[in-house]
């Protein structure tokens, strides 16, 4: 079974609203002439996405003592720089609603390994000269291809480690191509930059044939800091061993990583906590 386009998109629309808010945010917190009422607004078109941002400003990880129901006064309160943050949370809650029968994954392995991995993504991106804010969102995006593959997988299980060992290529053999393609499929429809698309595309393989790419190592050994943390997903086990080539290219050294691997922990559980 092959998945065309037109149906990752239609599905990835169906199942993930708010990863398109996100990106719209993006290009509008880009603009020099937008207003605050612009982002308010398009927030507001998403009520849960309304909701979960509200919820999240008045979390912990904002330290206000004064709570909020009021979606201007929490935007307003937290900052813009902050509300990409808020909404790419809250776009991932949406992604990670159910546990993913087809790859035998919990709904709260699939969150954590999300915000781990963006946290790590972000300092890792900061590390290696990129734009942090794509790193920190590839991090977060990274899974929606599970999401969309276990919707349309008509019983097909991932049969595990021992009989596959890596989880890219029991996706492309039975369904035709990889969740991180089918990721980057609808990252490009959701119009995220070229830069992050790539990224997700290719960081299974970031010293692939087609040449190296920076981003999508970064993402890669983001990945590994998360499975430090003990928060990897089935079936990657052998995708993020930290080579001298990848620390290379991403400019970082092992001392560096040991260092993320610290950061990235304590900043995962703040995120954490502004959903709990």
């Amino acid at each position: 079974m092959s998945l065309t386009r037109e149906t990752i998109i239609t599905l990835g629309n169906k199942l993930v609203p708010a990863a398109a808010t996100f990106s719209r945010l993006r290009i509008l917190l880009l603009d020099p002439d937008a207003d605050l009422q612009e982002i308010i607004k398009l927030i507001r078109l998403d009520q849960a996405l309304t909701f979960h941002v509200v919820r999240m400003s008045n979390s912990v990880l904002f330290g206000l003592r004064d709570r909020t129901d009021s979606l201007d006064t929490a935007v307003g309160r937290v900052g813009l720089s902050e509300v990409f943050r808020l909404v790419g949370l809250a776009a991932t809650q949406q992604i990670c609603q159910r546990d993913l029968l087809t790859y035998r994954l919990t709904a709260t392995r699939l969150w954590e390994n999300a915000v781990a991995t963006a946290a790590a993504a972000e300092l890792l991106g900061q590390r290696a000269g990129r734009d942090a804010g794509l790193a920190y969102t590839a991090g977060l995006l990274r899974t929606v291809g599970r999401v969309i593959l276990d919707g349309a997988a008509f019983g097909k299980t991932y049969p595990g480690e021992a009989e596959w060992p890596s989880v890219s290529e029991w996706e492309k053999h039975t369904f035709g191509l990889t969740s991180s393609q089918v990721t980057s499929i609808l990252l490009e429809h959701w119009r995220f930059p070229s830069e992050l698309v790539d990224a997700v595309k290719d960081h299974y393989e970031p010293l692939g044939a087609d040449g190296v790419n920076i981003s999508a190592c970064v993402l890669n050994l983001a990945c590994g800091v998360a499975a430090r943390f003990g928060l990897d997903l089935p079936g990657e086990e052998g995708d993020w061993v930290s080579t001298p080539a990848k620390l290379t290219l991403a400019g970082v050294s092992e001392a560096d990583m040991e260092e993320c691997a610290n950061r990235a922990r304590a900043h995962y559980v703040l995120l954490c906590a502004s959903v709990s």
